[in-house]
């Protein structure tokens, strides 16, 4: 089994990032109500709409990726206080991906973003967990664990308050493990998303 080393990704890094990310939450339930049936256009959707998010959290956040002989198998974000919602330049950057999906798509994605806006930490200072996937090929071998487990060091040492989303029972289990706890749920676009919380040296 390759040695798997996770080090902060660099900005030249955003697009592979991205594009990880696409093929990791391209089977998402939320992904594939919000962007259809065709697992390659949610999988370009994604990658579009994650690249300019990635590269702004680079410069002000903190990006973590996990790398197998060399090759990233692994991205995981924490968004720094006052710098999880999207911007609009984020928005503008994201819009022709959203629009060749068609309006359905863009119109579903307009209520799940609402969701999440009414729903993000009312504490100004909090630490915004995502997004995390790990490479399909290699998945179940504690990677996304390892990642979680470094994001967590990180809010332990700026004594952070630590918040996320998830449409995903197995994350729900995952992130309690490392002290998340589930402020709520609610369907969103017709998927169950968890809203969790993790206080400072949770």
């Amino acid at each position: 089994m390759a040695t798997v080393e996770i080090r902060p990704l660099t900005t030249a890094e955003a697009q592979s990032a991205a594009g990880l990310l696409g093929r990791g939450m391209r089977d998402n339930p939320t992904h594939i109500k919000a962007f259809g049936t065709d697992p390659g256009r949610r999988e370009r959707t994604l990658r579009r709409i994650f690249t300019p998010f990635l590269e702004r959290q680079l410069s002000d956040g903190r990006v973590l990726g996990a790398f197998a002989d060399q090759r990233l198998v692994g991205v995981a974000a924490l968004a720094a206080p006052g710098g999880c919602q999207p911007t609009l330049t984020d928005k503008r950057r994201a819009l022709p991906a959203l629009l060749a999906n068609g309006p359905t798509s863009a119109l579903r994605l307009l209520a799940w973003t609402r969701v999440w806006a009414r729903r993000d930490a009312g504490v100004p200072s909090h630490w915004h967990l995502g997004p995390l996937a790990v490479a399909p090929a290699w998945q179940g071998q504690g990677i996304g664990s390892r990642l979680l487990g470094r994001l967590c060091d990180h809010l332990d040492r700026q004594r952070g308050l630590g918040y996320l989303e998830t449409d995903l029972p197995e994350n729900v289990r995952l992130y309690r493990r490392f002290g998340f706890e589930t402020l709520a749920s609610e369907p969103v676009i017709g998927v169950t998303h968890w809203f969790m919380q993790r206080e400072t040296g949770g």
